[in-house]
């Protein structure tokens, strides 16, 4: 039987914490950005106490959350695909309209390091995969100034505006499909 990961032992003490009812009130209130504070918040002392590299730790807790909370909104998206040599770890909605249509997907990347030539290696591959750079996202922990969308963990937790953000993305590529016929 494998360990449990510390990660995911922190994340799921907040989420009973706050309580699974209360997180889906939140979700359907759009009232995340207040959410993931709190949850970051009550999670980064006992996430900065965990040995090993401070970025993983901390985007792998991001990654985590992110799932958590894309399945409770009911937010279609595809996690850990590899395409190519590209390791994706979030992908919206799925794998088939990153290949058929890159422009109505998006990728989000959790680097889980500050090695910045690793994650530009890493990056060059996505790329292969998800031509538009726009729709490639980083979460780090803090920004090392790369030229995509970067939300952080720390600093002000940007990261708390990333499902409001999915949220308007989504909305203009649903338009957009629903746009087939001119009137």
């Amino acid at each position: 039987m494998s360990e449990a990961s510390p990660i995911k032992e922190i994340l799921y003490g907040q989420i009973n914490a706050i309580s699974e009812q209360r997180i889906q009130v939140e979700i359907s209130k759009n009232n995340t950005v207040g959410l993931i504070k709190e949850m970051v918040a009550n999670c980064h002392s006992e996430i900065a106490k965990l040995h090993g590299n401070q970025h993983e730790n901390f985007e792998a807790f991001a990654e985590s959350l992110m799932h958590y909370l894309l399945t409770n909104a009911l937010i279609q998206s595809q996690r850990k695909v590899t395409r190519g040599t590209a390791e994706l770890d979030i992908i919206i909605p799925d794998v088939r309209t990153l290949v058929s249509s890159p422009k109505d997907a998006l990728v989000v990347f959790f680097p889980k390091t500050d090695d910045v030539s690793a994650i530009l290696e890493s990056l060059r591959k996505i790329e292969e995969v998800q031509p538009i750079k726009e729709n490639i996202w980083l979460v780090q922990k803090t920004s090392l100034g790369l030229q995509y969308k970067t939300y952080e963990i720390n600093r002000g937790c940007s990261f708390s505006n990333i499902m409001n953000d999915i949220g308007v993305f989504i909305s203009t590529k649903t338009q957009s499909k629903f746009k087939i016929f001119k009137v």
